[in-house]
């Protein structure tokens, strides 16, 4: 395995904070959030995480033979999101194995933690469909975003 390190020996860090604001379209007749709206903004959050930490996730996926599955997905809904609130997504690798990855993001409405969405993705090739191990580049940088985020929640509450 490739080692995970930057020349500096130690891990660069990795943000990803994504912001969104609702929309009449995200919202039920109630004028709340629509529950799946929150899987579509974890998607996005592990997308700008990808990219925040230099993966062309375009590329990636187009000129290679891999592919991130979405395995289970489990949303915790703390207070609801209305129309016209300014949502910040902040998402990253809760759990890193060899060909799975377990992704968090938390959705805020200011300090208000709002639904938290954890993701199980699995690697796999685009053509046989079956489970594959994550290649280095990935892994490397999955790592990063995991060390990141395990610094970063420290004496915050999930």
């Amino acid at each position: 395995m490739k080692n995970c390190t930057t020349s500096h020996g130690r891990t660069a860090p990795v943000v990803a904070v994504t912001t969104c604001r609702v929309i009449f379209g995200d919202t039920d007749a109630g004028g709340v959030v629509y529950h799946p709206r929150y899987l579509e903004m974890a998607e996005r959050g592990r997308n700008e995480c990808m990219r925040a930490a230099g993966l062309d996730v375009g590329s990636m996926f187009v000129h290679r033979r891999l592919s991130l599955a979405l395995r289970s997905a489990d949303m915790t809904f703390h207070v609801p999101a209305q129309f016209d609130d300014n949502l910040t997504v902040r998402t990253g690798v809760e759990r890193l194995r060899a060909a799975s990855s377990r992704w968090v993001s938390r959705i805020r409405r200011g300090g208000t933690l709002i639904c938290t969405v954890r993701a199980e993705l699995v690697c796999m090739d685009r053509f046989s469909r079956r489970p594959i191990l994550y290649p280095d580049d990935l892994r490397c940088a999955f790592e990063r975003m995991r060390t990141n985020l395990r610094v970063r929640n420290q004496g915050v509450p999930r």
